[in-house]
């Protein structure tokens, strides 16, 4: 398998695609690993990547449960809303809606418990492992 991942430059994106390894591009990927957050990116990516055929497993965010919080929680909510359209129609795509991990993003949170970059891998090793399609998990600690 061939995994192409976005948002390798920190956190658990750059910990994928060294897990995973990383192709590069969309069109040479088996599954795509649709983790980096900028706006409703997340969203055009996953409709591209179905539109050719990929297995997609996006990186979504419990916060998507309180979209009145922020904006962020509004775009994972989004990003979770057309992972749910694409699976009825058919497509083998999963959002992961993570709560707090330990990474430089949320280093400023110390009020709250945070999973390691391992155990979140772990997650996506599940999915990835499973036969089964998987619409949704949302994994926290």
């Amino acid at each position: 398998m061939s995994y192409y991942v976005t948002g390798t430059r920190r956190g658990l994106g750059k910990a994928l695609a060294w897990n995973y390894g990383n192709v590069g591009s969309l069109e040479h990927c088996d599954i795509f690993i649709n983790c980096k957050h900028n706006g409703f990116d997340q969203v055009e990516m996953l409709y591209k990547a179905t539109s050719l055929g990929k297995r997609v497993i996006s990186i979504g965010s419990h916060a998507s449960d309180f979209t009145y919080l922020h904006k962020y929680a509004v775009e994972k909510r989004a990003l979770r809303e057309a992972n749910n359209h694409l699976y009825i129609e058919g497509h083998n795509v999963t959002c992961v809606n993570f709560g707090y991990i330990d990474t430089e993003r949320s280093a400023h949170r110390t009020d709250v418990d945070k999973m390691s970059i391992d155990q979140a891998i772990d997650v996506i090793d599940w999915i990835v492992n499973n036969p089964l399609r998987i619409k949704e998990i949302t994994a926290c600690i």
